[in-house]
């Protein structure tokens, strides 16, 4: 189903919100999935290749091939991988892995549950 900005909202059995993506400001949405496995938000019917939301800038614990890693400078949107808890809880938990991008690009593996316990500075586990 679509919210009242357009976005893509996700409700449980009962009628509560369970996920919703960003809000888009798009007044007539079009939600897609693409055969390349991307869910996007389209405006109404056109057939442009803009897209006001992609499930591909928001990545969680698998890499498609079309996917990208990374900074999207025009948006300043970070896209990594995070584990998941548990198989049939998809909440972020555990490991990712992020590009650093401060000095010469690299790609770390970080223990996010470092941080959750309460420690100052995310545990780098690894440079590549």
């Amino acid at each position: 189903m679509t919210g009242e900005h357009g976005n893509i909202v996700l409700l449980d059995p009962s009628g509560n919100v369970t996920w919703s993506s960003n809000h888009t400001q798009v007044s007539r949405p079009n939600v897609l999935l693409l055969d390349i496995g991307n869910l996007v938000i389209k405006e109404g019917t056109e057939n442009s290749q803009t897209y006001f939301w992609q499930s591909f800038d928001y990545p969680t614990h698998i890499l498609l091939p079309a996917m990208k890693l990374g900074w999207k400078l025009s948006t300043c949107l970070n896209r990594y991988l995070t584990s998941w808890k548990r198989s049939e809880d998809p909440s972020t938990w555990g490991f990712s892995i992020k590009l650093d991008h401060h000095g010469f690009p690299e790609i770390f593996l970080w223990d996010m549950r470092v941080y959750a316990d309460g420690g100052q500075d995310l545990n780098v586990l690894g440079g590549g």
